[in-house]
């Protein structure tokens, strides 16, 4: 398996996190496999042209950004795409990257793992998925952001980069070797942006989370046939309480004519 790390010199984060990647994988000896792609554009704005391909997985190296007063610091998950036409914020309108659900929730619990240790505990990170959200949305390899966020104070920590940065490699081995746990892999449909009843399933080691589609995003047919095409699963879960009902009727109409196993949660 072959892994890109992506990165913006214009982005603090994703610097952060790169320079801790060079001091781990010098201390560990582990190189093979894994190459770096830098550049000086928006990571969001990115598109395949951009990024070379031959790879099979595509990992984004990032800054998070969160809205309102006093944002928590949090280190983030989530796989890029448009859920629905609002590309604001680059990719292509109603267009998601492929994804892993493997490589998405074991970098969500590795990096949980690192965060807890005593050395890191002052630092009060939270730890979360995301929706799927924000470009790119045409790579042709499964990929994921792994974020510091959610301010510029936080991006620049060091020992946010070092979490995220011994995360990666933990990941990388465990896929390396096939060292991972026999998990169901699933799709995951609503709740809020940051996903806390699929982050905690994920932290307790009940399922391999991929997309997770929030209940603000309505998704149409075309983006539903997207989800099941560009991820390996087992099945769908619903956050029950945490969808519309209308929505519920629809998504649940679309797996049964599709002959798609589905799960509430």
């Amino acid at each position: 398996m072959r892994y890109l790390l992506i990165y913006s010199i214009k982005d603090p984060a994703g610097m952060n996190i790169k320079e801790n990647l060079d001091t781990i994988l010098e201390e560990s000896g582990i190189r093979k496999n894994i190459s770096y792609f830098e550049t000086d554009k928006d990571l969001i704005t990115l598109t395949q042209e951009d990024i070379p391909k031959g790879y099979d997985y595509y990992i984004f190296l990032s800054k998070h950004r969160s809205g309102g007063e006093n944002p928590p610091p949090t280190l983030t998950v989530h796989t890029p795409g448009n859920l629905t036409a609002d590309n604001l914020f680059g990719g292509n309108p109603e267009e998601v990257c492929p994804c892993d659900s493997v490589l998405n929730s074991l970098l969500l619990r590795n990096i949980s793992r690192h965060n807890r240790e005593e050395r890191y505990r002052h630092l009060n990170f939270q730890v979360s998925f995301e929706g799927v959200h924000h470009g790119p949305s045409d790579l042709v390899a499964p990929t994921v952001f792994v974020e510091i966020g959610s301010t510029e104070r936080e991006w620049r920590i060091k020992e946010g980069g070092e979490i995220i940065g011994r995360a990666i490699i933990d990941t990388i081995q465990q896929l390396t070797s096939k060292r991972y746990d026999p998990l169901d892999r699933v799709i995951a449909f609503g709740g809020g942006h940051y996903a806390p009843k699929f982050t905690k399933l994920v932290l307790e080691g009940k399922y391999y989370v991929g997309y997770i589609v929030p209940k603000y995003a309505k998704v149409s047919e075309r983006v539903l046939n997207q989800l099941i095409e560009k991820q390996d699963f087992d099945y769908v879960i619903l956050d029950w309480k945490g969808l519309r009902g209308e929505d519920k009727k629809r998504y649940i109409k679309f797996f049964e004519d599709n002959n798609i196993l589905w799960k509430r949660v």
